[in-house]
C-alpha cells in the first residue's frame, strides 16, 4: 500500500474509528513527516496517543503493524525533491519584510517547539548511555561541518579542557580522512549533519562502522545515512525553522547537555584537567580583565 493508498483508506474508514483512532490518523494525514522521522513511541507522543493506538490503527488499516503503516511515508519523504536554499529563500522574501514580526514569531515559537522535543523523544536516558559510551572511549572523534561544524567545534573544545583524547575533524590542510585513520574498536566517533547531509560526514561514520567503532550520530532522520550499523546510537532531532538553515539551538543543547554529563562523571581527574586548562589559559592573558586594560595603559 502506497502513501496515497492509506491516505484514502483513512478517509474511508475514518467515521468508524474510536476518537483516539481518529486523533492518531488526523495527525498522520496533518504531519506525515512525523510519521516518516519517529518510532512508534515518539510519533504516538506526539500525537497524543497511546502506543498501542497506534498498532490499532495500522491494522484497522489493513495493515501488518507500525512498520507497515510507517514504510509509504518513509518512501514519499525519501523521494520528494529537496528544498533547495535559493527555494526557501524565495518563500521567505515573498512574505515580505513587513511580516518580519510575524516570522521573529513563528522562528522564537518553532524554536521552544524543537527545544521541548528533546526532553520528550531524545531523553535524557539516551543522552547518558552516549555520555557513558564517550567516558570510556579510548578515543573520541568529533565530525561536523559547514552549518554544523560550530557545535562539533563546541564540543571539541568543551571537552578539551578537560579531556585530552577528543579530535575534531575539522580537515585543515584536506586532512579530514587523516584524522580518523586511527579510529578502532571501542572508539567513538560522533557525527552530526542534517539534510543536505555533507558527504564528509557520511563517509566518516561508514568507515567508522567498518572499524568497529561506536557511532553517536546527531541527525533529523531515522533514514539519515549517518546511521550505520548495530553499533549505532541515534539522537534524532526537530529542526524546524521559517529560515532557510534548519534551527541549530537543538544540536547545540545536545552537545552542551552531552559535555555537562561528561564532566559531572568525570571525577577528581576531570577536575585537575579543568584547573590546568584554567592555569594555562591564565598563563597566556587568553581573557580580557579590567586589571590588563589598567595595566597596559599605566604603561
Amino acid at each position: 500500500m502506497d502513501f496515497q493508498s492509506i491516505c484514502q483508506r483513512i478517509e474511508e474508514t475514518y467515521g468508524t474509528m474510536s476518537p483516539q483512532l481518529k486523533r492518531a490518523a488526523r495527525h498522520a494525514l496533518d504531519h506525515p513527516d512525523d510519521i516518516a522521522l519517529n518510532s512508534m513511541r515518539q510519533f504516538a507522543s506526539k500525537a497524543g496517543v497511546q502506543p498501542a493506538t497506534m498498532v490499532r490503527l495500522a491494522q484497522k488499516l489493513d495493515l501488518d503493524g507500525y512498520a507497515s503503516f510507517q514504510k509509504p511515508f518513509q518512501t514519499r519523504l525519501r523521494t520528494r525533491p529537496a528544498q533547495s536554499y535559493s527555494n526557501s529563500a524565495r518563500s521567505i522574501q515573498a512574505r515580505g519584510p513587513d511580516n518580519g514580526r510575524d516570522m521573529f514569531e513563528e522562528m522564537m515559537h518553532m524554536d521552544h517547539a524543537n527545544l521541548n522535543d528533546i526532553s520528550a523523544t531524545v531523553g535524557y536516558e539516551t543522552l547518558a548511555k552516549c555520555a557513558k559510551l564517550i567516558s570510556k572511549a579510548p578515543h573520541v572523534y568529533v565530525a561536523g561541518v559547514r552549518g554544523c561544524y560550530p557545535a562539533a567545534f563546541y564540543f571539541q573544545y568543551a571537552c578539551s579542557m578537560f579531556k585530552n583524547n577528543v579530535t575534531l575533524l575539522d580537515g585543515r590542510g584536506g586532512t579530514f580522512a587523516d584524522d580518523l585513520r586511527g579510529a578502532g574498536e571501542n572508539d567513538v566517533v560522533l557525527v552530526i549533519s542534517f539534510e543536505p547531509y555533507s558527504r564528509s560526514v557520511v563517509h566518516a561514520a561508514e568507515y567508522a562502522a567498518s572499524h568497529g567503532a561506536h557511532i553517536i550520530a546527531i541527525t533529523d532522520s531515522i533514514l539519515s545515512p549517518l546511521l550505520k550499523g548495530d553499533k549505532t546510537t541515534p539522537i534524532i532531532l526537530q529542526s524546524a525553522s521559517p529560515a532557510f538553515f534548519h534551527s541549530m539551538l537543538p544540536v547545540m543543547a545536545v552537545v552542551q547537555a552531552l559535555s555537562l554529563l561528561l564532566l559531572a562523571g568525570g571525577g577528581e581527574k576531570a577536575l585537575r584537567e579543568l584547573t590546568e586548562s584554567e592555569i594555562q589559559l591564565e598563563t597566556f592573558g587568553a581573557y580580557w580583565s579590567d586589571d590588563g586594560m589598567l595595566e597596559t595603559e599605566d604603561a
